[in-house]
Parts: structure tokens; sequence; C-alpha cells
């Protein structure tokens, strides 16, 4: 197995919840925010899926790679085409890795003020993915959203 399905395997497994969580409040709760100045919960969708392709572009590429351009967060359907649209656009990056690169150093000085093994800005991506995925839970719980999905899928 590659180091690209190893962790495409473990990213999945995080990011294939995503969707479910979306679905399970409604659209009328898209717009929630719990504290001024908060994202919404549409923006943190927005957050995920657009932060997951930067960091494997960047892996992919050494450098910065391409920030996504905010798609329109306004209805369910238009989200969940975002999440499904750059869900693919990012396994698709990592896929794209060798082993090798995997090992090389990516210039994140810019960010974060170092060069970093393109492996741990994999870790830092799967990270940051469910550290926001745990605010969209409660965010959904404070919408009233019941049930929720577990926050793995698995096989």
């Amino acid at each position: 197995m590659t180091k690209a399905e190893t962790y495409l395997g473990h990213w999945h497994a995080h990011r294939d919840v995503l969707t479910d969580l979306v679905k399970s409040v409604g659209e009328e709760h898209l717009s929630f925010q719990p504290w001024a100045g908060a994202m919404s919960f549409a923006d943190l969708v927005w957050h995920i899926v657009s932060t997951g392709y930067f960091f494997a572009d960047s892996a992919a590429l050494g450098h910065l790679g391409t920030r996504p351009e905010k798609a329109d967060l306004s209805t369910m359907s238009a989200l969940e085409s975002s999440i499904s649209e750059w869900t693919q656009k990012t396994h698709d990056r990592i896929a794209s890795m060798t082993d090798d690169q995997f090992a090389n150093l990516v210039d994140m000085t810019q960010l974060f003020g170092a060069k970093l093994p393109a492996t741990a800005l994999l870790q830092t991506n799967l990270d940051h993915e469910i550290h926001h995925k745990g605010q969209l839970f409660v965010y959904a719980r404070l919408c009233g959203a019941d049930p929720l999905p577990f926050f793995v899928k698995r096989g």
C-alpha cells in the first residue's frame, strides 16, 4: 500500500462524515453562528474543505499551493456540492503523490514560519479537519440536530 493510499484511508474516515453532518441540520441553520464573529455553519464547512485542498496542494507542490475561491454556500445543495467537489479534488491531489514526495520539505514559511515534511503538513491537515469537524458537531447540536452521525465512517 502506498503512503498516499494509507493517508487517504484515514482521511476519508473523517471527511466522509462531513456530508452526513451537514444533512443533520436544516438549510435554515447554514448561517448559524454560536457567537458574533464566529464562522457560520456553512463557512466552517467551507473552511474545512478549502483548507484541506490547500494543504494537499501545498504538500504535492512543495510550496504554498492554491486556495480555492469561495463557493456558493447559500443552499444545502450548493454546500453538499462543494463538499463533494473539493473532497474529490483533494483526494486526487493526494493520490497523485509518490511515496518519495511524502518526505519532501514543503516551504510553508509564509504560513507556519518553517519548512515542513509533506507528511507533517498532511498530518496537520488531518488534525485541522478533525478539530473543526468537532466544532461542527457542537454547532449541529446547538441547532437541534438529533441524531448526529458517528464521528468517523469505516468501510
